[in-house]
């Protein structure tokens, strides 16, 4: 499994990276336009991510504008939806309306809140049958 993780927080970061080793392959993104750029390389290669960490709120374009154009990308180079990345946003937002309405906007797949807990990280993968535990 290919995995990004599109984080600007060091410490949120590293706990998903550690996490995410486990299950594949991990690069790192630390701000949304770099995460935008990476994805588009990888489908340009034909090598796109499987799974993406997608921090809401971060510098040079957020997550929830990244997702989007991924998205578009993903249409725009005939991905069908059941091959599309799966987009997990990441969020501090503890304003339920507003991650709602964020999840909702950016066509992600899902999101959890910070600060990470393994087991609630691990839950969310098992849940979306990323992993098996």
């Amino acid at each position: 499994m290919k995995i990004l993780i599109a984080e600007d927080d060091f410490a949120s970061r590293n706990f998903l990276q550690f996490l995410a080793r486990k299950f594949g392959e991990v690069d790192i993104a630390v701000n949304g336009q770099e995460a935008l750029d990476v994805f588009t390389e990888s489908l340009k290669e034909g090598n796109p991510y499987n799974l993406i960490f997608m921090d809401i709120m971060m510098p040079l374009k957020n997550g929830l504008d990244a997702a989007r154009e991924i998205r578009a990308l993903e249409k725009e180079q005939g991905v069908l939806p059941s091959n599309e990345a799966i987009i997990i946003m990441t969020t501090a937002l503890s304003d339920v309306k507003t991650v709602f309405e964020a999840f909702k906007n950016s066509q992600a797949t899902d999101y959890i809140v910070k600060p990470f807990r393994v087991e609630s990280v691990l839950n969310k993968l098992t849940e979306l049958g990323i992993i098996n535990e």
